[in-house]
């Protein structure tokens, strides 16, 4: 099978220059240092003694404390900023050595490292050389990045294909490429999913990020993947959700791109899905042109990713919101972290959404909201010009569930080449005006699905679903399909007050669907469920009140149109701060 998305593009390191800075310990006393813990791979327990070198595993520079802690003062000697270096981490006759392969110091650099004890396996064996049935890469994954309450990302993948699928998961360090985990998983049965939890994995570092390919093998066993990040506690949680990708593209393009904008900002992420290492330029357009257009240039390594963050990137303007267009020598994906969630924001809030490779003049999305009840207070639509020329495009609203009036709003302008345009509900079209009263300029109150249309043009769409305390972004659909698979549906997991996942499906030429619920725990078929929905109109299915579904239990979900296409998404929420996040379904043909 071939996957076809929408948003054929990849979170993100940037969650997380803030979290990388953040790091406690003494590496924030020193500029020109490295230092780390070591723990045991199997207990995750320090490691004490470890002998640790600069270069070949000859002498000693330094040795862990009972904390697992070592120290490497390059100021000491006499060290330049932006030299190379590497490490070897040996605690001879207990465990296998290891080592860091080169990486340069530019600053203070936090290096964890795990040992494997003598007789166990190898932390990353030779890769499997067969042709893998299906590849999904996922630019950014942690564990504690940032300390024990920092971000971390549990995936779970799902099996889309016809045959049980075996899967080889690596995982890359974000700072230098080099491969610190390598795992298979077995037995992966069609329509069923997978979870790994990095937090709850020994055989990782922590306070580490990372970027991760998951490979499938045997015939037929097509997979995709779907990543939850998590931060924070209480009033303070975030979470943010992205997909992973299969293919990538030369030229990604990003709708929304912000520098301290109303408190936002939004880092994002490049990964390099190539077989070479690539050389990615970012171009950065003005909504309206009143700044100057600037670019950036990341050397990724094959498998790896960089971020690039607007803050601190020269010649941008705070306050302003640009487009931007990735162009790479090598397939590259990107994943867009938006984040408003300064230590002074009393609420903070981010989300992601993946970059786009894919552009159509018909775009689809399941939710839009003004005023709506929950997460899904008010939605704003950016949409992004892919075409060589000026385009015109509107937006056509259908009240969600129902049988309400229509409504269509056109852009205020021609949108220039290269551009974006924001509608924001709240406002008459084209003022800061605020409007109530549905009309040509102004959207009524409601929850809605839309279309947004520009007829032989081509545009990107990014969509972001506020409220006071929490925001969740997707991106428009281009490419709905007979069959979408959701790798991760919840009802009420983790208690009352945990995790549930609504869907919103909207039919495009199908009068109905069948969704099929597949159980986590065991891959058991538990439910087939029929809906009914008007043509070229939106529904939300919540888990929660579907009869023969169990509580605090996890799904992968397949979904069948009747008689036509669809699209759909995964509304992911729970109670407290920001625990509000959302992904797209995965269209498969």
């Amino acid at each position: 099978m071939k996957i076809r998305r929408s948003v054929i593009g990849v979170l993100a390191a940037a969650l997380l220059v803030a979290a990388q800075l953040a790091t406690t310990g003494p590496a924030q006393a020193d500029h020109s240092l490295i230092d780390g813990y070591v723990t045991d791979a199997t207990t995750g327990i320090p490691i004490n003694d470890v002998c640790v070198t600069l270069g070949p595993p000859i002498a000693c520079f330094t040795r862990t404390n009972a904390e697992g802690y070592y120290k490497i003062d390059l100021a000491a000697l006499a060290a330049r900023d932006g030299d190379t270096w590497d490490m070897w981490f040996v605690k001879t006759g207990q465990y296998q050595n290891a080592y860091s392969d080169t990486f340069v110091v530019d600053g203070p650099v936090r290096f964890n490292q795990v040992l494997m004890p003598i007789g166990t396996r190898v932390l990353c064996p030779v890769a499997d050389t067969r042709l893998p049935t299906q590849t999904v890469y996922l630019p950014n994954i942690t564990k504690t990045l940032g300390g024990a309450t920092g971000w971390q990302t549990p995936f779970i993948v799902q099996n889309t294909g016809t045959a049980t699928a075996s899967l080889e998961v690596s995982y890359y360090r974000f700072l230098n490429g080099a491969c610190a985990v390598r795992r298979t998983v077995s037995n992966l049965r069609p329509g069923t999913s997978f979870s790994d939890v990095p937090n709850n994995d020994h055989d990782l570092p922590g306070d580490t990020q990372f970027s991760v390919v998951v490979k499938s093998f045997g015939v037929g066993s097509d997979i995709v993947s779907v990543v939850n990040q998590h931060a924070g506690s209480g009033s303070r949680a975030e979470a943010l959700s992205y997909v992973g990708v299969s293919e990538g593209d030369t030229s990604v393009f990003l709708p929304n791109i912000t520098r301290r904008f109303f408190g936002y900002v939004t880092p994002f992420i490049i990964q390099n899905l190539g077989t070479s290492a690539a050389t990615a330029t970012a171009r950065f357009v003005s909504f309206d042109g009143s700044a100057p257009t600037i670019t950036v240039t990341r050397d990724i390594p094959v498998g790896g990713s960089k971020f690039v963050d607007p803050n601190t990137t020269s010649g941008l303007v705070d306050g302003k919101q640009y487009s931007v267009t990735v162009s790479a020598n090598r397939p590259v994906s990107v994943v867009v972290n938006t984040h408003n969630d300064a230590a002074t924001v009393a609420a903070p809030v981010a989300y992601s959404t993946n970059g786009i490779t894919v552009g159509a003049d018909t775009v689809y999305g399941p939710l839009a909201a003004k005023n709506g009840e929950g997460v899904a207070d008010v939605t704003t639509i950016v949409v992004q010009n892919l075409s060589t020329a000026a385009i015109e495009p509107t937006l056509t609203f259908d009240v969600l569930s129902g049988t309400g009036t229509t409504q269509t709003i056109s852009a205020p302008d021609p949108i220039p080449a290269g551009r974006s345009w924001a509608f924001d509900p709240r406002f008459t079209v084209g003022t800061t005006t605020p409007c109530t009263v549905p009309s040509s300029t102004c959207l009524g109150d409601g929850e809605y699905s839309f279309v947004a249309s520009a007829p032989g043009a081509e545009m990107a769409v990014a969509v972001n679903v506020i409220s006071d305390t929490t925001a969740m972004g997707y991106t428009g659909i281009t490419a709905p399909a007979n069959t979408i698979y959701l790798p991760n549906v919840t009802r009420n997991l983790g208690g009352t007050s945990g995790w549930s996942t609504p869907i919103l499906l909207q039919t495009i030429g199908a009068s109905g669907a069948t969704l099929k619920w597949y159980r986590f725990s065991d891959g058991v078929l538990v439910l087939t469920q029929e809906v009914e929905v008007q043509r070229g109109r939106g529904i939300r299915i919540d888990p929660r009140t579907v009869s023969g579904l169990t509580d605090n239990t996890q799904y992968s979900v397949v979904i069948d149109g009747v008689g036509g296409s669809i699209a759909a998404i995964v509304v992911e929420v729970a109670s407290g701060g920001d625990n509000a996040m959302i992904y797209e379904g995965f269209a498969v043909e």
